[in-house]
């Protein structure tokens, strides 16, 4: 047999070891990964058909009754609370609140129906709020949900100074008693008193509790803002996001501070015990196998056990806040009520350094102005203004870039044939023009987290949310509505979502279309056609945008457009707009044919070992003879480091 084709001893001792790490990876992702989820999910299938076997009425479909519905027909059973900023109502059947509604918030521009934030049991996405005491004592009679309280002396309607008591007689000798106020705004204080009427001492733990059926309908589900059970929990910001808790379904913290609740993109539902009290706070889903919208979340807390003697009384308390998410009401409730970080309820994001200075001057502005769109404006022309230390460097070197398109054209004319030579001429031409290839770095790292925490102010502030600008533009907060293959409007037809591209976008298309005239041309035909297509994507996902956001976007560029042109000209650099001059096409000419190359980032790449590594600027020093026999040193500099070669394409 020819040598050549016996295998090489050490290709066989790899091939073995790749076959015994074959079969080991195979079998520990089998039995270990694979077969526990197979056999979770069987068990789950057996589980269900079980079920449906037992009880077959169950694979019907989930029937809701209207929200409206659903308090009319409970009115006899109902008291009604109200204040300048919120209405609603308690059920007496378990004293829950199950009716809450915003006066000021609406749930669309036409301004027909109150946004709700508590809704009764049996209603698509019904949320409620119980309270009582609960015991390990099975034979002592608790309030529970079917427990029917009596009003108090004091009238059937709460209002902030005017309290709600409300009262309930288990019939053993205990005697349960809420005494429920209000105060202008969002806030409502609920005070349990249980008193202790018979023959021997009673132990009970005091609880409340936020019930949440299924996940809100209009539940955005963006990272750009965290919507689900939340609460602040001994010093930690704990996020039971709806989908995590389909994994692990309980959650518990103990804690003397702190708070929980439900939080939507705009509004929050929170419960807030007594501080400097341990308790424990608890976070848990019960599923439904059969009808996901019918998973019942559940934020709660449970305080310390109570025991109470015979003829003695105890009482606690709890704090409810049912209201819009605005940065200074939260900020008013965590001073009034002593509650640590209760405006982290706004999800401030990684870059909360910028995200709340910005929200407190846009929100100041736009009371100033009266209009959150001129706001808007204002502080990106102040925020152009205070980057442009940063941008006049990358404006300066693309100027420069400009002034030296004559030398590049006549390199590359040259150097045709020779890419590595023509990469380093036009990079000593830039050298020798100050042509800076890091000069745009650092304004861009600068305006990444500026431009994100703006993007989150307008998504996540409920002052942007239905703030009108001008004209078309009604809610700052949602996608400009016109569209351009309608002509914006002009043609009756609504277009699909996917080609609402308005009238803003469109004027922000055109700015970053002048910005790209300003800009000089890259070296490499695939970097041209990049910057070519990008104004066109970027505007077609911007389209989809907050139309505040669009704004701010093509107000910036507008100013950074101004900014750079102010800069060619002092440099003596021609504008053309609407026209290439002969050497720019002349440029593009070459580039398109060729070779591709990247100066710019070979000089950065050189710069940046430089500043790692440093210049080795010691020479190597040898012996060696004068012409008189005597023995000198003689310097031998040190060859170049050779660069590395890239392999034509």
């Amino acid at each position: 047999m020819n040598n050549k084709e016996n295998m090489h001893p050490d290709d066989f001792r790899n091939l073995v070891i790749f076959a015994i790490l074959s079969v080991t990876l195979w079998f520990v992702w089998d039995n270990y990964i694979t077969r526990p989820q197979m056999e979770k999910l069987e068990k789950a299938k057996k589980a269900k058909a079980e079920l449906m076997v037992a009880a077959p009425e169950i694979m019907e479909p989930v029937t809701f009754i209207e929200r409206q519905d659903a308090i009319d027909k409970s009115l006899p059973q109902r008291v009604t609370f109200e204040n300048e900023h919120i209405k609603g109502s308690i059920l007496l059947k378990g004293a829950r609140i199950d009716d809450i509604r915003l006066k000021d918030y609406f749930e669309t521009l036409e301004k027909k129906e109150n946004v709700h934030l508590l809704s009764p049991e049996q209603t698509q996405g019904s949320r409620y709020i119980d309270s009582g005491w609960v015991s390990q004592d099975e034979n002592i009679k608790l309030p529970d949900s079917d427990s029917m309280w009596t009003v108090g002396q004091g009238g059937h309607k709460l209002t902030p100074g005017h309290p709600l008591t409300l009262t309930w007689d288990n019939g053993q000798g205990l005697t349960f008693e809420r005494k429920i106020t209000m105060d202008e705004l969002y806030g409502i204080k609920v005070e349990q008193t249980i008193s202790n009427n018979t023959q021997a001492p009673v132990t009970v733990l005091p609880y409340a509790l936020l019930a949440q059926m299924g996940i809100p309908k209009d539940f955005t589900g963006r990272w750009t803002a965290y919507e689900g059970p939340m609460g602040f929990i001994g010093g930690e910001l704990v996020h039971a996001d709806y989908h995590a808790m389909l994994k692990e379904r309980k959650a518990m913290r103990e804690a003397e501070t702190g708070w929980l609740g439900i939080t939507d993109k705009y509004w929050l539902t929170a419960l807030i015990p007594a501080q400097a009290v341990k308790v424990k706070y608890r976070f848990l889903l019960t599923p439904d196998p059969i009808h996901p919208e019918m998973n019942r979340y559940q934020a709660d807390f449970t305080g310390s056990a109570r025991a109470i003697g015979t003829g003695q009384s105890s009482s606690t308390s709890f704090d409810l806040y049912l209201g819009s998410k605005k940065v200074s009401i939260l900020e008013a409730y965590e001073k009034q009520l002593g509650i640590p970080n209760f405006d982290l309820a706004l999800d401030f994001g990684w870059f909360w350094f910028f995200t709340y200075p910005f929200h407190l001057a846009l929100d100041g502005l736009g009371q100033i102005t009266g209009n959150m769109g001129i706001a808007i404006i204002i502080m990106t022309v102040v925020l152009r203004t205070m980057v442009y230390p940063l941008t006049k460097t990358t404006f300066r070197s693309f100027a420069k870039m400009r002034v030296v398109q004559p030398q590049i054209v006549e390199i590359r004319d040259k150097f045709s044939d020779d890419k590595e030579r023509m990469q380093q001429e036009i990079m000593e031409v830039y050298r020798e023009n100050g042509v800076n290839p890091l000069s745009g770095c650092l304004p861009a790292l600068v305006q990444i987290p500026i431009f994100f925490a703006l993007y989150k102010i307008i998504f996540v502030s409920i002052e942007l949310r239905q703030a009108p600008f001008f004209g078309w533009i009604q809610d700052l907060s949602a996608p400009d509505p016109t569209s351009i293959f309608n002509l914006f409007g002009l043609i009756p037809w609504t277009p699909p979502a996917p080609l609402m591209i308005g009238v803003w976008p469109c004027v922000m298309l055109c700015v970053m279309l002048v910005q790209k005239r300003l800009t000089p041309p890259p070296q490499d035909p695939i970097q041209r056609d990049m910057r070519n297509y990008f104004p066109f994507i970027i505007t077609y996902v911007m389209s989809h945008f907050a139309s505040g956001l669009v704004i701010y976007w093509t107000f910036s560029g507008m100013i950074s457009s101004l900014q750079q042109a102010y800069i060619m000209k002092s440099f003596g650099v021609p504008i053309h707009l609407f026209d290439k001059d002969k050497t720019e096409k002349e440029l593009e000419k070459k580039v398109t044919e060729g070779p591709p190359i990247h100066p710019l980032i070979e000089m950065a790449e050189e710069d940046a070992e430089k500043a790692l590594f440093g210049e080795d600027e010691t020479p190597s020093v040898i012996p060696g003879p004068e012409e008189g026999g005597e023995e000198t040193n003689v310097v031998a500099l040190k060859p170049p480091k050779p660069k590395k070669k890239k392999k034509k394409k």
